[in-house]
Order: structure tokens, then C-alpha cells, then sequence
């Protein structure tokens, strides 16, 4: 969503996006299938900067168009990015995995216009790499977690530990949030379920299918992170992959990183904006997708710091 309240959605079946405006009328379709400049061949993220650019990853490329929706440029990132946030200067800020000996680690790059990485901000522990170059990634495996925070810079978080990292667009850490959480030991029956789905994809040995999928030691503390256009921090936790229940619990924290409070959903917002959550449903029987918005209440009342 724009600075006007118009509305992207990026309709990955069918390669492309759509623009509606605030009150749902259709405006516009950007890009198509295909390989030529403007076109997608895997479509799975959508980034507006602060001047209303718009930026697709589409495997194996950062699709770039300006605020009209006329094509710029496309590049091939290095290494293999699983989200990221651009600058508003042509820069991104990239969660991406970092080739480290036998090790795929998740690191957090700069990635200059000309797509060269022009720094290293960050790297946490990844994922090995057994004999034939294979890992596999699986609901508990702990990548990066990135949000803008405005124009004023990011947040991003390794969810193996319950830190979030504010930076502004050069990297720096201007603040770090901590929450002191016990640890959830991975049960047997959570790394039942996860080894023994994987095991029906692909008639590997056991012991081979656990090295690759490297299960960590305890659950991650989260899977998502969100702003909204106030700064507050929304953080998704990671529930069991045994807990089957639609309910979605959020830690909400202040700009200033204090602790808010603890709220539950049923779904996961696509953007929170306005005193409006967003949300997408897809119809199997029509083939639809339909936007949601949900008016927030309280938003008014939701604090924005806590006074000591």
C-alpha cells in the first residue's frame, strides 16, 4: 500500500500484479509471465520504497518499476534472497543465504542498484550442507525476518533468538529489543511430523533426511515480523506445528522498543496501516482472491510509548 492507501496485490498464479485504489476499484496490471524486461517467472514478493517504486522478487530476479508501474530494470541478486526492503536510494536491504564452508548461513547484505553486494551487516547460523551440496528447509528452520520502519530504516531478527535489531538504511544498530523468553525444547512429536513429511516427498534414508534437515534444538520464537505506519513493532510467534488451532498470537512493541502488549488473530496481516489490518483469502471453487481490510477498533488508544 502507497502513501494515498492504493492497494498492490501481487498475484503470483497469474504473474502479475494488480493496483486497486483505497475503495477497491481497479486501476491498473503490472508485469506479466514471461522472461523479457516487466515479465515474472516466479513472482513471490511485493516492496513499495518511500517514493512509491515497486519491487518484485521473482526467482532468480529483483524486478524494478517506478511509482507509475513503467519498468526499469531487473537484476540478479547474489546468492539466493528470501526477502527484502528497499531503501528509497536504489539500495536493498536483503535477507539472503551466505555460503559459509559447509554451511548455508542466513546473513543480512546491502545490495548496491548494480546488484553487488556492498555490505555485510549481519550473519547467523544456517543451515549444513551434507555430501551432494542438499539441505532442506522446513517450518522450524530460523530465516531472517525483515520490516521497513518507514523511511527511517529496518528491523530484522534471527528467530532462534528473541532479538530484534533496529537499523537505519546504512545498518547501523540504532536500538536492539530483547525479551527474556524460556525456550521451547523441541518435542518428538514436532520432529515426528516434520522428518516424516519430508520423508514422504523424497524415499531417502532417515538419518539422511535429519542431517539435512538440521531441526534445531528448540522452536523458533517467532516467524514474522510487521510495522505499522506509527513504528510499532509486530512480532508473530511461532506456535507448534502440532497446534492445528487458527489462532495467531502478536507481541506488539513500541518504536522506542518497549513492550506494548500480547494480542491474538486468526489470521496473519499482510500490512497494518491507518487503523486497518489487510488480509488476503483465495477461493479454490471461483479461483478469486479477495483483499479484506479490518477496521482496529482501539487503534487510537493503542500506546505508542511507555512512559518510565
Amino acid at each position: 500500500m502507497n502513501d494515498q492507501g492504493d492497494i498492490y496485490v501481487l498475484d503470483s498464479g497469474k504473474y502479475r500484479i494488480q493496483k486497486y485504489d483505497k475503495n477497491g476499484h481497479y486501476l491498473q496490471t503490472i508485469g506479466r509471465q514471461g522472461q523479457g524486461p516487466g515479465e515474472f517467472e516466479r513472482p513471490v514478493g511485493l516492496y513499495l520504497d518511500k517514493k512509491g517504486n515497486i519491487y518484485v522478487l521473482g526467482f532468480p530476479k529483483i524486478h524494478l518499476f517506478d511509482h507509475k508501474g513503467e519498468f526499469i530494470k531487473s537484476l540478479v541478486p547474489p546468492g539466493f534472497v528470501t526477502a527484502f526492503v528497499p531503501d528509497g536510494e536504489g539500495n536493498i536491504i536483503a535477507t539472503s543465504y551466505v555460503r559459509a564452508d559447509r554451511m548455508q548461513n542466513f546473513g543480512v547484505l546491502i545490495i548496491n542498484p548494480d546488484g553487488e553486494i556492498s555490505k555485510k551487516i549481519a550473519e547467523f547460523p544456517g543451515i549444513p550442507i551434507i555430501k551432494g551440496g542438499v539441505t532442506f528447509a522446513h517450518d522450524y528452520t530460523p530465516l531472517l525476518r525483515i520490516a521497513a520502519v518507514g523511511d527511517k530504516g529496518f528491523v530484522y531478527g534471527y528467530p532462534l533468538e528473541y532479538k530484534l535489531y533496529c537499523a537505519d538504511w546504512s545498518g547501523e544498530n540504532i536500538l536492539i529489543i530483547k525479551k527474556d523468553e524460556p525456550y521451547h525444547v523441541l518435542s518428538g512429536g514436532e520432529r515426528d511430523k516434520i522428518i516424516n513429511e519430508r520423508l514422504e516427498s523424497i524415499k531417502w534414508p532417515k538419518n539422511v533426511v535429519e542431517e539435512a534437515l538440521n531441526l534445531p534444538k528448540h522452536r523458533p520464537f517467532f516467524n514474522r515480523i510487521l510495522v505499522d505506519d506509527k513504528g510499532r513493532i509486530y512480532v508473530k510467534r511461532r506456535k507448534s506445528v502440532l497446534d492445528k488451532s487458527a489462532e495467531e498470537i502478536f507481541e506488539i512493541f513500541a518504536p522506542k522498543g518497549c513492550y506494548l502488549y500480547s494480542t491474538k488473530l486468526s489470521f496473519t496481516p499482510l500490512a497494518i496501516k491507518g487503523g486497518y489490518l489487510y488480509n488476503t483469502t483465495f477461493s479454490e471453487e471461483t479461483g478469486e482472491t479477495k483483499v479484506i481490510r479490518y477496521r482496529i477498533k482501539n487503534w487510537d488508544l493503542i500506546k505508542q510509548d511507555v512512559d518510565f
